[in-house]
């Protein structure tokens, strides 16, 4: 049989082919009708990196993606996750569920037991590829409580983790606010050693040591000044002091000494005229004899002024000395003050560090505690899906209209293998096996139908 009888046989027998896929459409829809529907309702959820984080430190979820993702996906499928939902949702006082749990579960199981194997047996969770998005996926034959129980575990996580991000918070700020307590009493303990400290040393300028070291570096040029003075003085007021110089240069000294030379003079000039009874002779070596008297009187009253003086700068001598030694003596003790008075000062400031380091941990903590979201957020709400995920409508719609077709197709053809019909020339050549001459056409509507 040529293709072009078959097509001919098909064209001419398509009432079997649709009366068998309208059999087969009818066998679908049927099957449909009575068949367990599976609904499958959809929610997501967004891990924004940027975001707040859970615990207010720079620690964002950079390092890896998806294992961040795979973790939060597991601790979506936890039973703490569940009893969470099932205590939100009141899935226990449920009618319908409790018919099933009565139904369904072994003995000595509980409803909450039961629940929770229930759905977690439901639930899908998987990550999206290459996002940050955690996709929940619920399977019932209810598309309403599919959806209901898609949403319910995405509520039920999103405040998981923020009672996971501000309850530990919430402990650590009170043992932070102890601390708190502690570190401040601390302070104010090293605060007052260091101002008594102070106190009891004279210490409270800051510069005392500056100053007194000051006053060392005066006082020490002052005794190398005096040292310098005194021994030249006591090298000019030695032994020979009358024969010094400063005795002999000394003016009213050097007056006298020429007055005495004037007057020795005239007592030679006039000794030699007069003699030694004359009394203008006698007047002036009278007049010499005093001048020589004062002379010695002042000479040794210029010796007595050069010992007192050397005498005055020995004594300034000793003073400074002992002033300096004093001013030492003060700055050792002042630099051991000052050595001890760092060392509380020390205790001071890392009692201030450790304040204000607790300080800030405890407002961290504080402000974690009154976070009002965490870095997770449902992005897709599920809604009740018009089509169930099992059996698939659509498909199992096509499937049976492709398979009535070709079922009904392969009846024609066994049909026309089976009882065999003349419908061309080409057929009819073909069965005979000789030459068709010609052909003509009847007027009935049974022309295209002849038997051999």
């Amino acid at each position: 049989m040529v293709s072009r009888d078959m097509l001919i046989a098909l064209r001419t027998r398509w009432k079997l082919v649709l009366a068998t896929l309208v059999v087969v459409l009818a066998f679908a829809l049927a099957w449909l009708a009575t068949a367990e529907r599976t609904y499958i309702a959809r929610s997501s959820l967004l891990f924004d990196d940027r975001g707040p984080s859970g615990s207010l430190q720079d620690t964002p979820v950079n390092q890896d993606s998806r294992a961040v993702v795979g973790t939060q996906a597991d601790i979506l499928r936890s039973e703490a996750v569940a009893r969470r939902v099932i205590r939100d949702q009141n899935l226990t006082d449920d009618p319908r569920l409790r018919r099933e749990w009565r139904q369904q579960a072994p003995a000595g199981i509980s409803i909450q037991r039961w629940l929770t194997s229930k759905l977690l047996a439901q639930l899908d969770v998987q990550p999206e590829k290459d996002t940050n998005v955690l996709a929940i996926r619920f399977r019932s034959d209810d598309p309403v409580f599919a959806a209901r129980m898609a949403n319910a575990f995405a509520s039920a996580f999103v405040a998981m983790r923020l009672e996971i991000s501000t309850g530990p918070a919430k402990q650590y700020a009170a043992w932070f606010q102890q601390r708190t307590d502690e570190v401040r009493r601390n302070l104010e303990r090293a605060q007052s050693a260091v101002t008594a400290f102070q106190n009891s040393h004279g210490m409270v300028d800051g510069n005392a040591l500056a100053l007194e070291a000051d006053r060392l570096s005066s006082l020490s040029t002052q005794l190398a000044s005096a040292e310098s003075g005194a021994a030249d003085l006591r090298a000019r007021a030695g032994t020979q002091v009358l024969q010094s110089p400063d005795v002999q240069s000394a003016g009213v000294i050097e007056a006298l000494r020429q007055q005495v030379a004037t007057a020795d003079a005239k007592v030679n000039e006039l000794a030699t005229t007069h003699g030694d009874a004359h009394p203008a002779l006698v007047a002036l070596r009278n007049e010499r004899d005093t001048l020589r008297a004062k002379l010695t009187s002042e000479t040794a009253a210029a010796g007595r002024s050069l010992r007192v003086a050397s005498a005055a700068a020995s004594s300034r001598e000793g003073e400074l000395k002992r002033l300096v030694g004093q001013q030492r003596g003060r700055m050792l003790a002042m630099t051991g003050n000052q050595a001890q008075l760092e060392k509380l000062q020390n205790e001071v400031n890392t009692a201030q560090r450790a304040y204000e380091a607790v300080t800030q941990r405890l407002n961290i903590m504080r402000l974690q505690t009154g976070l009002p979201t965490t870095n997770v957020q449902q992005v897709d709400r599920a809604t009740p899906p018009l089509l169930p995920a099992s059996p698939v409508v659509p498909l199992l719609l096509l499937f049976a209209l492709l398979g009535g077709t070709a079922l009904g197709i392969v009846l024609v053809i066994l049909l026309e293998l089976a009882r065999p019909l003349v419908r061309t020339s080409g057929g009819l050549a073909d069965a005979l096996g000789v030459p068709v001459l010609g052909s003509f056409a009847l007027a009935t509507a049974s022309h295209s139908k002849g038997r051999f």
